[in-house]
């Protein structure tokens, strides 16, 4: 059977000893080295063959993000798994920029966990920890519904009357006195509100105006 090929890089002694331990006690993975650099670990790379690097977020000289860079320049094949402290966005989201097919919290990654993404990784797919995946899709869900107003925005236009009527909602205005400040009946409001709520399939005026709030359209 071949052998799954890791590298471990951390500059914590007692971290890289328990994944020693535990890679040790799996017959499909081999140890091939421990480092507490990411200094060494770029000359380990070059020396030997390997399929996985287990790679800290935060090392002295270099940090893993930095290490994941220039890791892949020189061996695009190699997959990197980041095990770190840091659980935040702009943390995981710097991790897959620069490669790394893989990040797990130290803090709440098991034994099972880690052999999990070792061989998910190796498979060729990415691996997150359910912790981290509950960060990236609730992000991904914000861009897509960003992303979503954005273009409903720009699929309808509205008449220049239609953007100054939504604009004194948006003030606050009644349809009375939308009226009297335009010199136009009540009903002519009513008409135009009508017109810009089917054009964008609003089902209330709170829906209407909180649209126009975050897109800015009123001042397009």
């Amino acid at each position: 059977m071949k052998k799954i090929k890791i590298l471990l890089v951390d500059d914590h002694q007692i971290v890289r000893e328990g994944l020693q331990k535990m890679i040790a006690d799996e017959s499909d993975l081999e140890l091939c080295g421990s480092l507490g650099n990411a200094k060494e670990a770029l000359e380990f790379i070059k020396k030997n063959t390997l399929d996985i690097i287990i790679a800290d977020l935060s090392m002295p000289g270099m940090s893993g993000i930095e290490f994941t860079q220039k890791s892949l320049q020189l061996y695009p094949d190699i997959k990197i798994l980041i095990l770190s402290m840091f659980n935040n966005e702009d943390y995981i989201f710097s991790a897959v920029k620069a490669g790394a097919k893989g990040y797990l919290p130290k803090q709440d990654s098991t034994t099972d966990i880690l052999l999990e993404a070792i061989r998910t990784i190796y498979s060729g797919e990415e691996y997150f920890s359910p912790s981290i995946s509950k960060i990236v899709m609730k992000s991904y869900i914000l861009n897509a519904k960003q992303t979503g107003i954005s273009d409903l925005a720009k699929k309808h236009t509205l008449t220049a009357r239609e953007k100054e009527i939504l604009k004194l909602y948006v003030e606050g205005f009644s349809n009375n006195e939308i009226a009297e400040k335009l010199h136009i009946s009540d009903r002519t409001v009513k008409t135009h509100k009508n017109n810009i709520m089917l054009k964008y399939n609003f089902k209330s005026t709170v829906e209407m105006i909180k649209f126009a709030i975050r897109t800015n359209i009123v001042e397009g």
